[in-house]
């Protein structure tokens, strides 16, 4: 598992003063490769913690080859963060069947799913 976190600028110049930091911030990036279950939880918990604070997260799945529901739940956890800081998560995955896991588990209903970084930077830009 990587973790990547881009520093977010607050620091809002004149005329901006009415934005939102969720507008703002440049949005952290989580890694999840591998087999991502209740042996790696610790980690993935981690990796969530470090971008905690951040109100745009994009969640890169795209090598990962096996999740649990522990994995699950942070992605659950990483969602109401970013939606309670005004922000919001986005999830990067190709594999039909982990969209569709994540689609049974209802992640999809306010998490959108994209196939790659570029489509998820796109939709961090929109209000």
């Amino acid at each position: 598992m990587r973790l990547s976190h881009r520093p977010s600028s607050n620091r809002a110049s004149s005329g901006e003063f009415g934005r939102r930091v969720a507008e703002q911030a440049a949005p952290a990036i989580v890694r999840l490769a591998g087999e991502q279950d209740i042996a790696t939880r610790h980690e993935v918990h981690l990796a969530f913690q470090k971008v905690r604070e951040n109100p745009r997260v994009i969640v890169d799945l795209t090598g990962l080859n096996y999740v649990d529901s522990t994995a699950i739940d942070e992605l659950y956890r990483a969602e109401s963060r970013a939606l309670a800081l005004h922000g919001k998560l986005v999830i990067v995955a190709r594999n039909q069947r982990m969209i569709r896991l994540l689609s049974i588990a209802g992640l999809t209903a306010r998490t959108p799913i994209v196939d790659s970084l570029g489509a998820a930077a796109e939709l961090m830009r929109r209000p």
